[in-house]
């Protein structure tokens, strides 16, 4: 019986994930499994659970391809525009810091919660990072897709009607699957950082160890300088996706009936601070482009809060600068996943906020 509980919480989490792929939904096998596994619990399935190392290594995964995609040409664009990005970076901090402060005083949520909630780095990394200094899971996961959906849908489709062009060609993001070998070796470095990570007490260890040696690796061995017209190296697309399964249903089984009914009210409040962020990024993106001279689409497309391999695919579409694009997003991730984490838990250690949360999670 206990080892159907986990092929089941699977078997659901696919169906959610083929369902949004058949939809052409943003991140279909990350929060179609997510959207499955909550809805099953809402409708009284209780019976769902996965080993916590099954998200656990979904988060290895996801730590060395997006390792991978830090490309040469990715370091150079970053080197090249650091200014611009860290700027970027810091005022989409900033506002959401303060989206935090609203959230934690009108709705009374708790601070580290409301923290990594409204910081858009990511809902595997900013979920990963909030539970583990003592934040709600549920909260954070609930504001972070709704964001995330949001971004994904209004930022294309703003840039696409500003380009005047009715929809998306047909492109695909540049890069080519690694051999197995070389996806083994990879896996293995990544699986290795992660357990030293682990052991230096590294904030999201599984996921940041991983990523940081994935990235240091393929650039030791040039696997992204490639042949010309190989593209950039990447993990097998069907790896990927059971990685972002495996994260979406291991976040979809913390949630319970009771607090989802709970966390309804805040369903509004995450939407509104979806849609504000969006347009602080559309502001900072017309700032940037007139003291840079930055294209305005590039620009809009580079500070989007989230969907780093949509806002590329559209740049291609439309004729923008994927690379500046790719190179903005993967910083921000990065910048928030590694600096500010770090910052927010020596912040929250001296404040004595973590130890509360922790002894008030469990």
């Amino acid at each position: 019986m206990m080892a159907r509980r986990p092929f089941f919480t699977i078997l659901i989490a696919a169906a959610g994930g083929a369902v949004f792929s058949l939809l052409r939904l943003p991140l279909p096998w990350l929060l179609g499994p997510l959207a499955a596994i909550v809805g099953s619990v809402m409708l009284g399935c209780d019976r769902l659970w996965l080993p916590s190392w099954f998200r656990r290594i979904g988060l290895v995964i996801v730590g060395v391809a997006l390792g991978m995609r830090i490309t040469r040409d990715i370091w150079g664009a970053m080197a090249d525009h650091i200014g611009m990005m860290l700027v970027a970076t810091i005022v989409t901090i900033l506002f959401g810091l303060m989206q935090a402060w609203a959230i934690h005083k009108l709705y009374q949520v708790d601070v580290i919660t409301s923290i990594f909630s409204n910081i858009p780095g990511g809902l595997s990394e900013m979920a990963t990072i909030g539970r583990e200094q003592g934040g709600n899971l549920q909260i954070i996961s609930l504001f972070h897709s709704i964001r995330i959906v949001t971004v994904v849908f209004v930022t294309p489709f703003v840039v696409m009607t500003l380009s005047h062009k009715p929809n998306l060609l047909p492109v695909q993001p540049a890069s080519q699957a690694v051999g197995w070998m070389q996806a083994a070796v990879l896996l293995a470095a990544g699986a290795l950082g992660a357990v030293a990570a682990a052991r230096l007490k590294i904030p999201a260890p599984y996921l940041l160890g991983p990523l940081l040696t994935a990235s240091l690796v393929s650039f030791a061995l040039s696997l992204t300088g490639g042949a010309a017209g190989t593209g950039t190296p990447a993990l097998s697309g069907l790896v990927v996706k059971g990685a972002q399964l495996l994260i979406g249903a291991g976040i979809g089984i913390e949630f319970r009936r009771e607090e989802i009914r709970t966390y309804r009210r805040l369903l509004v409040a995450a939407l509104a601070a979806s849609l504000l962020l969006t347009t602080l990024t559309f502001t900072l993106a017309l700032l940037l482009s007139y003291a840079t001279g930055i294209d305005l689409l590039t620009g809009m497309l580079a500070t989007a809060a989230g969907g780093a391999a949509e806002m590329s695919l559209t740049a291609l579409a439309i004729g923008a600068d994927p690379l500046l694009v790719t190179a903005f997003q993967l910083f921000r991730v990065m910048f928030i996943v590694t600096v500010f984490s770090f910052s927010v838990r020596w912040f929250l250690k001296r404040r004595g906020l973590c130890e509360t949360a922790n002894r008030q999670a469990r």
